[in-house]
């Protein structure tokens, strides 16, 4: 082979173990959704090429690491804000946040009913408090079939749905 440098027995080792990084890199990176590790795979093969060039071993760990560190610090940023999707609640996730109103009395450690968006739930209050029929409240949680709810603020925007 033609190499613009003779290379040693340490030599072969070394790209062997560049080529080892690359391929486990690129699986790693193939069976995951986000980015994982593309930087260290970009960085073996540049290592590589390097390593037939000029760079004697210790040379190529150097810039393997160098470049790995700039990789990630130049472009993690940049596809964090790729692949951030902003979660869309749905289902009953949405219900958290919004004012319901009390048709069964909810009365401390006892399964009460509240109305929201046109729909009856089972509720629960976790404070030591007491709801009448028709009194308003804040939706807190969800556990299991049961919103957990509390008393809302007067200050609040009330806009039942």
């Amino acid at each position: 082979m033609l190499f613009l440098r003779a290379f040693e027995p340490v030599d072969w080792v070394m790209m062997v173990a560049w080529i080892i990084v690359f391929i486990v890199t690129l699986i790693i990176e193939l069976e995951t959704t986000n980015l994982t590790t593309i930087w260290f795979c970009l960085s073996s093969v540049v290592t590589i090429i390097c390593g037939v060039l000029f760079a004697g071993p210790y040379l190529q760990i150097v810039i393997f690491v160098v470049l790995s560190l700039v990789l990630i610090l130049a472009t993690r940023p940049l596809t964090r804000k790729m692949m951030r999707k902003d979660i869309i609640k749905t289902n009953t996730d949405r219900l958290i946040g919004m004012i319901a109103v009390v048709t069964k009395e909810i009365h401390p450690n006892e399964i009460g009913e509240v109305k929201v968006e046109n729909n009856l739930w089972r509720a629960i209050n976790n404070d030591d408090l007491s709801f009448a029929v028709g009194e308003k409240v804040l939706i807190d949680a969800i556990v299991g079939i049961k919103l957990v709810v509390s008393k809302v603020d007067g200050n609040q925007n009330l806009e039942i749905l």
